[in-house]
């Protein structure tokens, strides 16, 4: 049977995942992360004189130091602690900036704001841009409950991370690249902030043959990276690679919190492996996601299907991976769901991306309770989803049949919204 054939067949039958219950489950997501999040603030506001967002904290403390004058002390976790009593006496411990100069160029104006203020407009500015993205792809109002009852965004907010921020520039580069690829790179040059999170992008870029975007993100993060070290000085560059050995002796130690990370050598770590094999088995993981992602946009045309993989492949290349920015699983889940409603879907693709909707919330709740990382299954789920449907729509005979011109946002998503 031709895999178009078997589309048809599998899409055409009674899915268990109706709109009715598609609409009931999203609803009632959206309510416990509201009631979750309104819960934890007043809890935060009573005990630490902070809502919420205790990460952002670091942001602005680093935001105040060069403010005054002395950047460099953003990397020594004692100035933050310094300038965390300005937030409330209360303020627990700051976690440390392993961030480039270019993010704390990012966040410098937000120090001149109150904390608090600071950490709602951060927070939800670029939750409500990021959410106006997705809202390019899936512009039918019934998306609208699958996006805002996604738990991946209320968990980025509570915690005051960047997940959304990223996650703003990965997906404007997806949308932009058909039509727009200069633009589409100064996007991805954007996401030099939290470099490991860009790792895959050359590579997409260069095996889809898309010189422009490359060499446009080429040029723009030269010029991103310069500007920030001509502003805050030369020293900046040792100090963020001091801090990046710092990191990861953090990370393979169990400093920073295990619970809060979804990378397989995290996995292995929590399961006492040891730290040699750990990192092997990363090393692995991160080969096999970047030969796939590879693979995936060099042999398909399809804007969705390298959007997943390109996005699952990002969180399986690096140990340094955290939950909040599992806010990026919404590009992957919204394009590849985009274009499914147009061609059909393949059996049991609908289950793996409730599955990975799912994750923001069950990945820390695994972790901290059974102490078991799932987010390498995860991430592997939808990588293979992208890589299948790219070989059943490569097997098809004639491809035109499932890119259909009625599905044209499946291929060019700003082309198709921007009319």
């Amino acid at each position: 049977m031709k895999p178009d054939s078997v589309i048809a067949r599998h899409s055409s039958r009674a899915h268990w995942l109706n709109p009715a219950r598609l609409r009931a489950y999203c609803a009632t997501f959206l309510l416990a992360c509201t009631i979750f999040v309104i819960h934890n603030a007043w809890f935060n506001w009573k005990k630490f004189g902070m809502p919420n967002g205790f990460d952002f904290s670091t942001f602005w403390a680093a935001a105040r130091l060069t403010i005054e004058g002395r950047p460099l002390d953003a990397w020594s976790r004692d100035a933050l602690g310094r300038i965390a009593l300005a937030i409330s006496a209360k303020t627990p411990a700051l976690a440390p900036w392993f961030y480039p100069p270019n993010f704390l160029l990012i966040v410098r104006p937000l120090g001149w704001l109150p904390c608090i203020v600071a950490y709602a407009l951060f927070s939800l500015g670029t939750t409500w841009i990021f959410v106006r993205l997705l809202r390019r792809v899936l512009p039918m109002h019934e998306a609208w409950l699958p996006m805002l009852g996604f738990t991946g965004l209320w968990l980025n907010i509570a915690q005051g991370q960047n997940g959304a921020l990223t996650a703003c520039f990965a997906l404007g580069a997806l949308l932009l690249l058909p039509k727009r690829p200069v633009l589409a790179g100064i996007c991805i040059a954007m996401l030099s902030i939290k470099p490991h999170l860009a790792i895959l992008f050359p590579v997409a870029l260069a095996c889809a043959g898309m010189w422009t975007a490359f060499f446009s993100a080429a040029v723009a993060t030269a010029l991103f990276t310069g500007i920030a070290v001509a502003v805050f000085g030369v020293a900046a560059v040792p100090a963020f690679l001091h801090a990046l050995t710092e990191a990861n002796r953090y990370i393979a130690q169990g400093i920073l919190p295990w619970n809060q990370m979804a990378s397989v050598f995290i996995a292995l770590r929590m399961l006492h492996v040891p730290i040699g094999i750990a990192y092997a088995a990363q090393g692995l993981e991160a080969l096999t996601a970047a030969v796939s992602v590879a693979w995936v946009w060099r042999r398909s045309h399809h804007h969705a299907l390298r959007a997943t993989a390109l996005v699952a492949g990002t969180f399986m290349v690096s140990p340094y991976i955290y939950n909040y920015d599992t806010v990026w699983l919404a590009i992957a889940l919204a394009l590849f769901a985009s274009h499914s409603l147009c061609t059909g879907w393949l059996r049991g693709e609908r289950e793996i991306l409730v599955a990975v909707w799912l994750y923001p919330l069950a990945g820390p709740v695994c972790a901290h309770y059974l102490h078991l990382v799932i987010g390498p299954f995860a991430f592997g789920a939808l990588l293979f989803v992208a890589v299948r449907r790219t070989r059943h729509e490569l097997a098809t005979q004639d491809v035109s049949r499932i890119a259909a011109p009625s599905c044209a946002l499946a291929t060019h998503p700003v082309e198709s919204y921007g009319r």
